[in-house]
């Protein structure tokens, strides 16, 4: 989708103090050396009791607010990506993101796609904007913590580690610091087993199988077929190339043209077989090495990159950013993101 007068007004991260290292984790029986050396995650910021993942979600969002420029009235829409447990069942937390940043009336949602929570609710705000005349800007903010009992944030899932934190973009039709050019979605749901398994379904959260077991389900889906695997890796290889193909044309660029991309901060070998190897980039055109001292944040790797890259200097006026996500069901979405100016963050 080609988009018009579109902009990202500003930005937001919030990391908790907390600070786990991967050797800590090993030392402590809860890693592995060879995973590690295979994941190239060195560490993650772990949230503190009172760090909820809205209330992470809500402080990047002021901070993304205060940087728009926007006031609170300005604000017709809400979105809030997440993908795991969110401080309290039967609760909307979108509503606690909109009572904590901008206030107002506008309908407060949340997304639950996964890992791809932050960009298709990027993809969702750009929509509204544009249909209605009438609306000026719209907050995104995602925020998860991977807390155990319920999830080892290094053991749940094969080649990923979990880091906690909030993150947030204000878009709007007026102005910003840059502007978004494109996005391009694409879902896949003949894979949406490969975190569900292929066991029953339970009426409840069960805590007798907690930490939650990803790695099990996956394995157990895999090896029913021995043609699966084969299957699964065709099947994301055509549609992450589908989704940059479709966001690079719309956006009338070249991924020559692209100064950085900004992918999920996933395990390494993913990282080098999927993004690095398939779209032919190197490690310097991403923001991945400084995001392996926060591993993977669920939804909010791709608005945590784009802030880095932005607020660090290394994205400059006139750069084209392409941010890449994923979520488990599947769906892909990327946008091509055009730097205007420098904000002086």
């Amino acid at each position: 989708m080609r988009w018009q007068n579109l902009y990202i007004a500003g930005s937001g991260t919030y990391f908790p103090e907390g600070v786990e290292t991967a050797e800590e984790a090993i030392a402590a029986g809860r890693y592995s050396t060879a995973e590690h050396a295979a994941n190239g995650i060195r560490a993650v910021r772990t949230a503190g009791e009172s760090e909820a993942p809205p209330v992470m979600a809500a402080t990047a969002g002021r901070l993304a607010v205060e940087r728009s420029g926007h006031a609170a009235e300005d604000f017709s829409l809400v979105l809030h990506g997440c993908m795991g447990h969110q401080g309290q069942d039967f609760w909307t937390p979108a509503h606690y993101v909109q009572r904590e940043t901008v206030g107002g009336h506008g309908p407060a949602i949340e997304i639950r796609q996964g890992s791809n929570g932050g960009l298709a609710g990027l993809e969702l705000a750009a929509s509204q904007l544009t249909a209605r005349p009438n609306a000026t800007a719209a907050l995104i903010t995602t925020g998860d913590a991977f807390q155990s009992p319920y999830v080892d944030r290094w053991r749940t899932e094969n080649q990923q580690v979990y880091g906690d934190g909030g993150t947030a973009l204000v878009l709007s039709n007026r102005e910003g610091f840059a502007r978004l050019r494109s996005t391009s979605s694409r879902s896949e749901p003949e894979l949406e087993p490969v975190y569900r398994g292929t066991g029953g379904w339970t009426p409840a959260p069960d805590q007798a199988a907690w930490p939650v077991d990803l790695r099990g389900r996956t394995r157990e889906y895999l090896l029913a077929d021995p043609f699966r695997y084969d299957d699964v890796i065709a099947r994301t290889g055509k549609s992450l190339d589908l989704v940059v193909r479709d966001a690079l044309a719309d956006a009338d660029a070249a991924l020559d043209d692209v100064a950085f991309v900004v992918h999920p901060a996933i395990g390494e070998t993913i990282v080098e077989y999927s993004y690095f190897g398939q779209l032919g980039i190197g490690r310097e055109r991403t923001a991945y090495d400084w995001a392996r001292d926060f591993g993977h944040l669920g939804a909010g790797d791709q608005f945590a990159g784009i802030d880095h890259l932005v607020a660090s200097g290394r994205a400059a006026r006139g750069d084209l950013l392409l941010a890449i996500g994923v979520g488990i069901g599947y769906m892909w979405t990327a946008a091509v993101v055009e730097v205007l100016d420098s904000p002086g963050w």
